[in-house]
């Protein structure tokens, strides 16, 4: 599947920030003493330039006693060079980070949603190098490749445990952005790594995410809608707020860590060309005996990621893990 640049970048527009809300919301200030709380927000592709109404009033809203930054950066582009812009602003935030007093960074929360997410990520790992920790990051929705090398060292960068709201149903990432992203892979914030970072607690987001969370009037009244625009920060921010508030979400999907570009479809499992691995509660690890290639499926018997077998067993070994914890 072949896109040249302007189609690639016009397709995953369409999804990943589609213009559902106006953007007039204006930039809380408060006080300037350095050792207040500060929280800043890091916003996604498109959204880079002011902030977007809804999405700040529900940052605002979260860290409704912090002083508050709208961190702009130059991702008002092409997919490839907003992506390509991402990778350098990481670079001057954790140059300008590096430049607070201890007491400021301690006080500091970096909160990123989708290239955002990408950018507080690479910045921590940036910053776990130098042996310098901000109070927390946390990452919504980050589209970074689930394979990326600074996932294994953010965490180094955060006092607090890190935060990443992720989402294994998210249209954007699950397929968009593995599909014509041009990212050699699926999205941190919809796969998941296949080992849990140092130092990060991974949430996933209920299923019922895009039906319970209150958006514009109008978009509001369609659920398919909501369901195509739920990469949208607004739908993390309602999960982080529980999260943050003690509450534990119902109906929370498995994170299933995925190796190839999967496609969700149910499967006639009657075990013909099919070994069985490993089983529990439902869920099943398969090897297929004549190319020796691996998939995942879930009790509804939807394959849920496919690849490798070693890949696969250190998938089937995660989704185990939450199995347990439920």
């Amino acid at each position: 599947m072949k896109f040249n640049i302007k189609i690639k970048s016009a397709f995953i527009a369409s999804l990943m920030c589609a213009p559902l809300f106006a953007d007039k919301a204006i930039c809380r200030t408060a006080d300037k003493n350095s050792d207040a709380e500060e929280a800043w927000y890091v916003p996604g592709w498109m959204r880079t330039k002011e902030p977007e109404e809804l999405a700040w009033n529900s940052f605002t809203n979260i860290f409704s006693t912090t002083r508050n930054r709208f961190h702009k950066w130059d991702g008002n582009q092409l997919w490839p060079i907003a992506a390509k812009n991402a990778d350098a602003e990481a670079e001057k935030l954790a140059a300008e980070i590096r430049l607070m007093s201890e007491n400021r960074r301690a006080s500091l929360t970096l909160v990123g949603h989708s290239l955002g997410g990408r950018i507080v990520a690479r910045t921590l790992s940036k910053l776990s190098l130098d042996g310098i920790k901000i109070k927390r990051g946390i990452l919504l929705a980050p589209a970074i490749p689930a394979k990326d090398g600074d996932l294994e060292k953010m965490g180094l960068g955060s006092n607090e445990p890190m935060i990443v709201v992720a989402n294994p149903d998210d249209v954007t990432l699950k397929y968009v952005y593995a599909v014509a992203g041009g990212e050699k892979g699926p999205a941190y914030g919809a796969a998941t790594a296949f080992k849990i970072p140092k130092n990060v607690k991974e949430i996933p987001v209920s299923e019922d995410i895009a039906k319970n969370t209150i958006i514009d009037a109008f978009w509001g009244r369609f659920d398919a809608a909501k369901e195509i625009a739920n990469h949208h920060a607004s739908f993390y921010f309602e999960e982080l707020s529980r999260v943050l508030d003690g509450k534990e979400s119902k109906g929370v999907r498995v994170m299933v860590p995925q190796d190839k570009i999967n496609f969700e479809w149910k499967v006639i499992d009657v075990g013909l060309w099919w070994d069985i691995l490993e089983e529990k509660d439902g869920w099943k690890l398969e090897r297929n005996i004549v190319t020796g290639h691996c998939r995942i499926l879930n009790p509804e018997k939807l394959r849920v990621a496919w690849g490798e077998r070693a890949k696969m067993e250190k998938a089937f070994t995660k989704v185990k893990s939450q199995l347990i914890s439920k």
